[in-house]
């Protein structure tokens, strides 16, 4: 709990779990940086991502620092955010439903039916985004964090990222990064992984910009699920940019 599951490190107990598992779901794109030093039974692991597009997108700088309680760090070459284009989440989902069918074939009829009802929740919301692209027309966004590399690419966005944490205040350096950034893009709208300090919010609203949270879904919520976290973004999102009216 607390630790950005890009980052988390298994306790050995966790790999023998891991190595006894009938099937070992992995979101590729380097996401799982553990198992590149953990012996894993090849034959039972799904790479969800793989073959989902002709490759993976790299971040756009690669900076060092602090994050939560597992400490500084830095992100890797490849965005592993691979779900944040639902199409890509959809892909991601049939290859765990065909795994899961190959292992529990009498399951089939149940499993095919869930993942038929996800794929249209999905495809709905996807819709949804391709509006909030066009609307939005090339004009820039914030990010609190270079997490959005697929969600830009998937929907024509223009973003432009940071390494800001929600729950810290901003030093009077991420402020200066943060002018900077506006001067040259003229953005209305920052992206944070969570709701960033009153402080924080209403600094960035002296300077014209409206705070979005936009949950990646890295973490299992408190509460609902994937999709429910996705539908609340996506809400978000369209009432910031004027796609529909919010009270």
């Amino acid at each position: 709990e607390g630790i950005d599951p890009a980052f988390w490190k298994p306790s050995a107990k966790a790999v023998q779990d891991f190595q006894t598992a009938s099937l070992i779901l992995l979101n590729g794109a380097g996401y799982a940086h553990w198992t590149r030093y953990a012996t894993l039974p090849r034959t039972r692991i799904v790479v969800t991502a793989d073959g989902c597009r002709d490759g993976y997108l790299h971040t756009e700088q690669s900076v060092r620092h602090q994050h939560g309680p597992e400490g500084a760090h830095a992100h890797s070459d490849l965005a592993f955010t691979t779900w944040l284009d639902l199409r890509l989440a959809v892909c991601q989902a049939s290859h765990i439903r065909d795994a899961v069918i190959k292992r529990m074939p009498e399951a089939k009829n149940s499993v095919a039916a869930g993942f038929e009802t996800l794929e249209q929740d999905l495809l709905d919301l996807e819709a949804r985004l391709r509006v909030v692209g066009k609307a939005l027309n090339g004009r820039p966004l914030l990010a609190s964090h270079p997490v959005y590399q697929y969600f830009a690419d998937a929907y024509g966005l223009s973003i432009q990222s940071l390494h800001l944490e929600p729950d810290q205040a901003l030093s009077d350096d991420d402020w200066t990064a943060v002018d900077a950034m506006l001067k040259q893009g003229g953005t209305k709208w920052m992206l944070w992984e969570a709701p960033p300090l009153e402080a924080t919010k209403a600094g960035l609203s002296q300077r014209g910009v409206t705070t979005v949270v936009f949950d990646p879904a890295g973490q299992s919520p408190a509460s609902g699920d994937f999709l429910s976290v996705m539908k609340a973004n996506v809400d978000r999102l369209e009432c910031a940019v004027g796609v529909k009216s919010c009270l």
